[in-house]
């Protein structure tokens, strides 16, 4: 073979080996695009199992958020070692109380494709917002989590809620004779009337009987009115109007409002359902059977002189609403949907005032705070039960709504703290204050009999309330034999120092050096306080600055958007052409303009940014240095 040939033979192999290589990585990539094609249909076909295993659920929507939110609740499970279920009776002595209900996810959402977005862990409350990447198609949840007295969930019963909320209010009424509310608040379509009805079927039963019990020269008057539009209404006589006067003495009176006698309970339900059937509803963009009007039914407690002995209100609230809610509405309904805001958020700072314990209540805010004026005496009681949606589109409402319940909160576990006696005993009183509030068997009975439900839920719930009273009964003698057993350890260890002292000559100055001792535990008593109200006082401006930083990034986004639109029709007008000196000055000038504003805007929200972080790192450090004082 010449070397032609040979040149040749070896040209054709490298070509022949090239083509082979080239041909396997084509095949290679065949294979691969195969596989992910095999991939893609079974995370298809899994994702419409997994659809149309939450349809049979009842829990549709979008898949993969779903899946983000029941990974988050085995998750959140595992870390507090399984879903505990809401305590049945109250454990708090504070003269307010928040709790929160979520109500099961209606036909509506589900016909809207709306997934459940809200968790109940304990007395902790999550809601996970649905969010989208920059990329558009990458989903995640972001969680926002509230503190508060008691949570319920959807399998939760009003009966669980009453026993937690409004039993304490009774006791209070019946026994010292104070007064006592409690408030329904939440979005249109929550639940609030729902709740209210419970309460209200509940409490026709227990407060009777609670009254049996302790005395028999008491008689019950009901007055059933609603505040609509700012007028008052007087439900139980043909929606008479009255007036809101306050006289010398600082009382507020609603002249022509007329109390009707309830001897039994069943009339005081009949008395109840004719004031709910008559309370304004209007329909609206959110809900076809919105109420419009705050409803307020005052029960009275007198003798037979006529002499008040105790008050309880039961309020339900009007929905909360947004601005973007009310675009459709004509004027009659944005100017309701303004007073309904107004007075809520007079309430709002009215109950934080009575959480605080402040001098000064402004319950001249609004006509529904002045009417519940005697609501926020010192010696009163108030519970507010703040309901949600599930819906993930009603996220941003409940954000609000739970918003609105943790800035009357405002974080009071931050202003407990350990009372310390001469001897340095901590802790006692605390114990003490949250020991639970435990009903009689009779009185549960009496509460489950109230409600209508199925023999076999009746049982199932009849036994699970006796059965946590008897757990309850056991964990407080338990608690009883601990505080008798460390009294006697005392007094045996003071015996024995008694006997020491007896034996021992002791020096004046070593008296002295016990006495100074007991004073210095004192001013550390003392410091421990102020650093605590230091501390609340941070934490209420920090609220103040989170809200003016959240309103001055708003105003800011809608200024822009003024602007942008502005801006463009401006560069159209240039882009056009044939433009003369002068108007291409005048370009120049509004364009500075548009920089000036936005210079402006820009160093608005910057300053009240610092401002924000400043105050929240100091409410931290604060709350580090009244941790180390406290322990």
């Amino acid at each position: 073979m010449n070397a032609a040939n040979r040149r040749k033979s070896t040209s054709t192999v490298g070509i022949t080996g090239r083509k082979d290589a080239t041909r396997m990585k084509i095949e290679q990539m065949e294979k691969e695009r195969r596989e992910r094609r095999k991939t893609m249909m079974q995370r298809k076909e899994a994702r419409k199992q997994e659809h149309l295993k939450n349809i049979e659920a009842g829990n549709p929507g979008d898949v993969d958020f779903i899946g983000l939110v029941e990974e988050w609740r085995r998750e959140q499970e595992k870390k507090i070692g399984g879903k505990a279920p809401p305590s049945l009776f109250a454990s708090t002595n504070s003269n307010i109380c928040i709790a929160v209900r979520k109500r099961p996810i209606s036909d509506k959402e589900r016909q809207k494709l709306d997934h459940d977005s809200v968790s109940c862990f304990q007395n902790k409350v999550w809601i996970h917002s649905a969010k989208l990447k920059v990329d558009g198609i990458t989903k995640y949840l972001t969680h926002n989590s509230f503190q508060l007295d008691h949570t319920f969930g959807e399998d939760s019963t009003t009966e669980q809620i009453y026993l937690a909320t409004t039993l304490p209010l009774v006791d209070h009424v019946v026994s010292t004779q104070g007064r006592a509310t409690v408030f329904c608040y939440g979005q249109t379509g929550s639940g609030k009337t729902y709740t209210m009805n419970g309460i209200q079927q509940i409490l026709a039963y227990d407060l009777y009987g609670q009254l049996a019990e302790h005395t028999d020269d008491l008689e019950i008057t009901v007055a059933f009115f609603e505040l609509y539009s700012g007028n008052v209404l007087d439900l139980l006589h043909g929606c008479q109007r009255c007036k809101l006067l306050e006289d010398g003495n600082g009382e507020v009176n609603i002249t022509g409002l007329r109390e009707v006698p309830a001897p039994t309970p069943e009339a005081f339900l009949q008395v109840i359902e004719e004031g709910h059937s008559l309370r304004t509803t209007q329909k609206t963009e959110a809900n076809d059977a919105s109420s419009r009007s705050h409803a307020i039914c005052q029960v009275f407690l007198r003798d037979y002189g006529g002499n008040l002995r105790g008050k309880l209100g039961l309020v339900d609230l009007a929905g909360s609403e947004r601005g973007s809610d009310t675009k459709q509405h004509n004027s009659q309904r944005r100017t309701e949907s303004a007073d309904i805001n107004t007075s809520l958020l007079a309430l709002k700072e009215c109950i934080r005032a009575l959480g605080q314990k402040s001098a000064h209540v402004p319950y001249r805010g609004s006509k529904l705070t002045l009417i519940l004026k005697d609501c926020f005496s010192p010696d009163s009681k108030t519970t507010m039960v703040a309901t949600v949606s599930p819906g993930a589109s009603a996220a941003d409402h409940s954000l609000n709504t739970l918003r609105y319940a943790d800035r009357i909160k405002e974080q009071r576990a931050s202003s407990q703290f350990f009372l310390v006696s001469s001897n340095g005993q901590r802790g006692k009183a605390a114990k003490a204050s949250n020991r639970e509030i435990m009903p009689s068997k009779e009185r549960l009975m009496r509460i489950a009999a109230a409600t209508e439900q199925a023999d076999d839920q009746h049982s199932a719930f009849v036994q699970k309330m006796l059965a946590e009273h008897d757990q309850v009964q056991a964990d407080a003698n338990d608690y009883a034999f601990t505080e008798q057993v460390d009294e006697e350890e005392a007094d045996d260890e003071e015996g024995d120092y008694e006997e020491e002292s007896e034996d021992l000559d002791y020096e004046d100055s070593e008296g002295q050096d016990y006495e100074e001792a007991v004073e210095s535990q004192y001013d550390h008593s003392q410091e421990a306080q102020e650093g605590e109200e230091e501390l609340r006082r941070t934490v209420q401006a920090v609220f103040e600055l989170e809200e003016a930083l959240l309103n001055q990034h708003m105003s800011n986004i809608q200024a822009n958007a003024e602007m942008l639109t502005q801006e463009g029709k401006l560069l159209q007008s240039v882009q056009a052409g044939g433009l003369s000196e002068d108007e291409m000055h005048n370009y120049a000038i509004q364009l500075a303009e548009f920089l000036d504003k936005k210079e402006s805007l820009i160093y608005k929200l910057q300053s009240k940014l610092d401002e924000f972080q400043e105050q929240l790192a100091r409410e931290q450090e604060l709350a580090r240095q009244v941790q180390l004082t406290q322990y």
